[in-house]
């Protein structure tokens, strides 16, 4: 005889139907939606097509189904009718959730997936699509677990923006903020008006970003790439002509407030102009073209934005609104009476009709009951402690200057000594009572090379770099290539390099948590470095294809940035790093060359 169970609803469902129900209820309560203090990005769109009328609807799924499938491969597509769960992991877990017909429907995704460039970090993305009456809105919030902490930092949160976000925006025509989101033109006849009705609104909620051109013409990063990434947390605004730089300035009453010869300056919402200029961020030329800085920003305006973009009310809120926020969890949604399930079999009968099943209760021991408590208190401990450690290492960074660069030469002079010691040993003998010589027996033998490099301690610019690359994995990525130039190179002072190498990790490190503050350029001046940032614009195209190096089957990397060693072309006594801090999705600093000067049009 079949077992039968009368749901809360009067539907009638077998016990094998029931435990599979069940089941399902404990594959859902494994994928929580994320707290609010863990929130690294979030942003609300409307959504057309790109052409015509109809529906985006399609066009969001197959973007959202791309991305997906990027990390579980074989991934089903994301269809209107259909919902979907996929077992949480660290790494994994998917549940899709969809409610009505076109016209009055709406699909909820809750996707558990490894950060896209911070290793070991686990985030949720939490989308939900509406669509009424032809009229569609996506929400979107990304999560973190353990926050801003577990990405470090800012610059974590802002290359935690979805990639799906661009392919949206490729194919539909995309609104924030009440505008569009592509970048919008300004010229000297425009900008009274933008900077009266826009920037001095007292009812503007979103930043404002305004990119200038450079002295010469051309911006340093192009107003349509800059919109893709501030896509959903800044509107852009791009000056037509360098000479409407002036115009800006004039009408904000203040050269501090402005941007001009390049920069991003982003005004925040409650802009005046007598407000202190460090409340509105400004990426200088050298600043707006590193990624990882740019990143930074949009970490800071994606956390922003989390402040003031909530979340519409899900599938299941709107199937039940007894569905309530738990305060214990912020953010994570859990049933007050029932946990109510979608059958696909009902709706397809009739989509009103629910399959309700009771909530599983569980009983703790005693014992257990505060190890949340505990836990809660441990991760606050550890989230001050990697603070503590970021605040020291930046203040380390700080504090040495050329001095530490210079110090690299005492091992040097020391090797020289010793090694002076050793000649005087092999003719003189030592003077009574001295113990700073070295015997004849620890002298290399009559005949042996007496190059500074065969008697010391044997260490090559090769070593230098694997050691570099084994000390600092997450700040410097090391090519073949540059172990390749670094054999090659007769450069005598490996000493040095490990200093620069280190220093290097440094700034990479600063940089990966946004705190450099300032350009590449000054921050390896205050380490006594001479940094140089592309090549020179007269280069052939010839000669720049000497700056590509291969990372791999399917990396090339422009390694035009370098570090100078020596005045000279002796490649004795002069050295170059070549390097790139640009690669995307890339947040160490990649090193592609390390030995010879790489030809000019001066050396040719």
């Amino acid at each position: 005889m079949r077992e039968e169970h009368v749901t809360a609803t009067g539907w009638r469902i077998t016990g094998h139907e029931a435990v599979e129900l069940v089941a399902r209820a404990a594959e859902e309560a494994e994928l929580p939606v994320g707290r609010d203090a863990d929130v690294l990005f979030a942003a609300r769109f409307t959504v057309r097509p790109l052409f015509g009328s109809g529906s985006a609807v399609k066009a969001i799924l197959e973007a959202l189904g791309s991305a997906i499938a990027r990390e579980w491969e074989g991934a089903p597509p994301l269809t209107r009718d259909r919902p979907l769960v996929r077992r949480a992991a660290r790494f994994a877990g998917l549940r899709w959730d969809v409610l009505g017909e076109s016209g009055s429907w709406t699909g909820e995704l809750t996707w558990r997936h490894p950060h896209g460039v911070v290793a070991g970090a686990a985030c949720t993305t939490h989308v939900i699509l509406v669509e009424q009456s032809g009229h569609t809105t996506l929400s979107i919030r990304v999560t973190a677990d353990g926050g801003l902490a577990s990405v470090r930092g800012l610059v974590g949160a802002g290359q935690a923006r979805p990639s799906f976000l661009s392919d949206i925006g490729r194919a539909c025509r995309m609104t924030f903020d009440g505008g569009d989101a592509a970048p919008t033109r300004l010229d000297e006849h425009t900008i009274d008006g933008f900077v009266r009705e826009v920037l001095l609104s007292e009812t503007r909620q979103h930043p404002v970003a305004v990119l200038a051109p450079l002295e010469e013409g051309g911006y340093v990063v192009q107003p349509a790439e800059l919109a893709a990434e501030l896509l959903g947390v800044a509107r852009i605004h791009y000056l037509e002509r360098h000479q409407s730089t002036f115009r800006l300035t004039d009408a904000l009453g203040d050269r501090r407030l402005s941007a001009y010869w390049g920069a991003l300056r982003v005004y925040m919402p409650d802009f005046s102009c007598a407000d202190d200029t460090a409340n509105h961020p400004l990426l200088v030329r050298d600043r707006l073209i590193d990624p990882v800085i740019r990143a930074e920003l949009v970490g800071r305006l994606g956390r922003f934005a989390a402040a003031r973009v909530k979340m519409p009310p899900g599938v299941a809120v709107r199937r039940d609104p007894s569905l309530a926020e738990s305060p214990a969890t912020p953010g994570v949604l859990l049933p007050t009476t029932a946990l109510t399930l979608s059958d696909p079999r009902v709706n397809a009968a009739d989509p009103a009709r629910q399959v309700a099943v009771p909530s599983p209760t569980f009983t703790l021991p005693a014992e257990l009951l505060g190890i949340g408590d505990h836990l809660q208190a441990l991760t606050a401990q550890i989230v001050l402690l990697v603070e503590a450690q970021g605040a020291l290492l930046d203040e380390v960074a700080r504090l040495r200057t050329t001095t530490a660069v210079r110090a690299a030469n005492t091992t040097s002079l020391e090797r020289r000594i010793g090694s002076l010691e050793r000649l005087l040993a092999r003719h003189l003998p030592p003077a009574t009572g001295t113990e700073t010589l070295p015997t004849p027996s620890e002298t290399p033998a009559p005949g042996d090379p007496e190059r500074e490099e065969d008697v010391a301690d044997g260490v090559t610019l090769v070593d230098t770099l694997r050691q570099a690359a084994a000390s600092h994995p997450d700040e410097l990525l090391i090519l073949e290539n540059a172990e390749r130039s670094a054999r090659e190179s007769p450069y005598d002072d490996p000493d040095r390099v490990a200093v620069i190498l280190d220093a290097m990790a440094q700034v990479a490190r600063r940089r990966q948590a946004g705190a450099l503050g300032t350009s590449l350029r000054e921050a390896f001046r205050e380490f006594g470095i001479d940094y140089r940032g592309d090549m020179s614009k007269s280069t052939s195209k010839k000669l720049r294809q000497q700056y590509l190096v291969r990372g791999g089957p399917d990396h090339e990397y422009e390694c035009s940035e370098h570090i100078v060693l020596g005045s000279s072309y002796d490649p004795k006594y002069c050295l170059r790093i070549y390097f790139t801090s640009r690669a995307p999705v890339e947040p160490r600093l990649v090193i592609g060359h390390v030995g010879r000067h790489f030809d000019v049009v001066s050396t040719t």
